[in-house]
């Protein structure tokens, strides 16, 4: 297929290979953008313009510039750089089979995150955490209608309800004993932080168990070969060393 020359900027053809790949470059979100002729054209409007400044650099005699000498040749050796570690990396694949007895030698690496749902009532008084807990248990005051009154944290608009969460996302003494609780279950007695003090119910749990293999398929795979590349990536550089000449002078 005839690659057509698109335009020629001071004897500089900028071709329909050259705006295609262009556009291939840009991320999948951009690149349907480009499907229309008007769009194309916009793109090649922009491509004769970085040819028209790169002209004019000319004329400037940045080509003789020792700065911009330097910057062309660290810029190619970036290039050569990512191209050869593409190629490289390109050979080290990771098959399935294999993945799936590094996923079941260790499954509980893969083990889905346990989620809570609690509410609280946080007060400054132990005691009246403790007259709270009693309260609650007889059954003399809703939670929601206690938090309301007499908690200190914002949650007190939602009923002390905090949402949703995981391990390590609350202070260690009130997730300690947010966790321990079966769903719906009350605390026995106030929990003391550095906040103050925590009447706590735990109203959802997730116990989100093992992983499949189905699951957990894709991240095993993901986490081999970034493991394999890095291997094959220090041997190399080792191997690399004896066989080109490296002097350090610091």
């Amino acid at each position: 297929m005839e690659n057509k020359v698109l335009a020629t900027v001071n004897g500089i053809e900028i071709t329909k290979d050259i705006l295609e790949s262009t556009i291939a470059l840009l991320p999948p979100e951009r690149r349907s953008y480009f499907d229309s002729d008007f769009a194309k054209k916009q793109l090649l409007e922009q491509l004769i313009s970085v040819e028209l400044i790169n002209a004019h650099g000319t004329e400037l005699g940045l080509d003789k510039d020792p700065q911009f000498l330097s910057q062309v040749e660290q810029a190619v050796k970036d290039v050569k750089y990512s191209f050869t570690m593409n190629k490289v990396f390109s050979a080290i694949t990771i098959d399935e089979e294999e993945a799936r007895k590094t996923f079941e030698s260790n499954p509980s690496s893969y083990q889905g995150q346990e989620l809570i749902r609690a509410s609280h009532i946080l007060v400054d008084d132990e005691k009246l955490a403790e007259e709270l807990i009693v309260k609650l248990e007889k059954n003399e005051i809703t939670f929601e209608d206690a938090a309301m009154e007499y908690s200190s944290c914002p949650s007190k608009e939602n009923g002390g309800d905090l949402g949703e969460f995981g391990r390590g996302m609350m202070v260690k003494e009130f997730e300690d004993v947010a966790f321990e609780l079966e769903e719906g279950e009350l605390t026995k007695k106030p929990v003391a932080t550095q906040f103050g003090f925590h009447v706590i119910k735990t109203t959802e749990k997730s116990n989100a168990g093992k992983a499949s293999f189905d699951d957990a398929k894709k991240d095993v795979m993901n986490k081999m070969l970034q493991d394999k590349q890095m291997e094959y990536y220090t041997n190399l550089i080792t191997e690399l060393k004896k066989k080109f000449e490296v002097k350090v002078n610091i």
